[in-house]
């Protein structure tokens, strides 16, 4: 005689009753946070990795030559050791960012509460207005209209263009329970197929407008190592 159908997934549902993990719901997370890709990023190279999705971003920002082919390029890990900056005064290097995101990383002010990073994505990272509007987001600000990007200003960047965004609003890092009040974002971002860089500078708001001239010449002194 047949077995119900059923019998199987009796048996199924026994297995998990008997693994505690399955019925662990403390250990659940709720996923607060998103982000949107943009339709017209590439897609990710499957495979490839990591510093092989870097490499064509580092040749298109001129941080590398085209190797031989027999030439293993440099690792993108090694980023900081393809530029030269110059760090204003006062500001304070945070070292290596454990999270490989932050490629160059500074913090200012009485209490070190200042944040200003550069950081270097392969590709379009979903392009320039997702990246914006991520930024609008993190300082609970509603996106920015294809209008008022259209009229953001454009300051020389890297021997190119970046479209440069300031404002305020009520900070939240990534992960962090409660935003914090009163704070500045300032932004400049160059965003191209092959690759997205960007420097970020985020804290008080009396704070970061007091380093607003500093970020500026922050951002002008960043160029590829000789």
């Amino acid at each position: 005689m047949p077995k119900p159908l059923f019998q199987p997934l009796r048996g199924f549902a026994l297995l998990c009753l008997l693994i505690p993990a399955c019925n662990r719901i403390e250990d659940r997370v709720e996923i607060t946070e998103s982000r949107e890709v943009s339709k017209f990023a590439q897609p990710p190279l499957n495979g490839a990795t990591s510093d092989e999705r870097f490499i064509p971003a580092l040749r298109e920002l001129g941080l590398i030559d085209k190797p031989a082919a027999q030439q293993a390029p440099p690792p993108a890990s090694a980023f900081r050791e393809f530029l030269d900056w110059t760090a204003p005064e006062g500001w304070t290097d945070a070292g290596e960012d454990p999270m490989g995101m932050r490629m160059v990383d500074f913090r200012f002010g009485p209490a070190k509460e200042g944040e200003c990073y550069i950081s270097l994505m392969p590709g379009s990272a979903g392009g320039k207005e997702a990246n914006l509007n991520r930024w609008r987001k993190q300082m609970g600000q509603p996106d920015f209209t294809a209008e008022e990007i259209a009229a953001l200003p454009e300051k020389p960047f890297f021997n190119r263009t970046g479209t440069y965004a300031a404002f305020d609003g009520e900070f939240k890092k990534m992960g962090a329970a409660e935003a914090q009040k009163g704070y500045r974002l300032i932004g400049l971002i160059h965003s191209a197929p092959q690759a997205t860089i960007f420097v970020k500078m985020t804290g008080p708001k009396d704070l970061v407008e007091s380093q607003a001239a500093a970020f500026d010449q922050f951002c002008q002194s960043i160029r590829p190592r000789q």
